[in-house]
């Protein structure tokens, strides 16, 4: 009998073992899982919110885009014309040779014609 209590303890102990191994793995797992779902759940949510910035950034281009017809609309000559007349500033058409366009950049031709002054102001005075 003292033979068959310590065979059935030692299985007990075994049983006990597997028994708590299962337990762990299950909690192993099942915490794996909720990372998963907590992972993709927050993926989701900046997915969404990328989305919606982008939504934000192309109502904005095309607001852009309309403000910039707006301006050139009422930068054009008819328009200051028209605004013109209306407002009665009796402010003289331009004649079409002071109409100039420039296809280079603006900001360089000015650099480069200050720095041209500086330059024959430097060599008329002699420094």
């Amino acid at each position: 009998m003292n033979n068959r209590n310590i065979k059935s303890r030692t299985a007990n102990r075994i049983l006990n073992q597997i028994i708590l191994y299962s337990v762990a793995m299950l909690a192993l797992v099942g915490g794996l899982g909720i990372i998963t779902v907590w992972l993709r759940h927050q993926t989701s949510i900046t997915a969404n919110n990328l989305q919606s910035i982008e939504q934000k950034i192309v109502e904005e281009r095309r607001i852009h885009s309309q403000l910039e017809v707006e301006l050139a609309v009422a930068m054009s000559t008819d328009r200051l014309l028209e605004l013109n007349r209306k407002h009665k500033l009796e402010l003289q058409e331009p004649s079409f040779t002071q109409i100039v366009d420039v296809d280079e950049n603006v900001e360089k031709r000015l650099y480069d014609k200050s720095a041209n002054a500086l330059f024959t102001a430097t060599v008329l005075s002699g420094n």
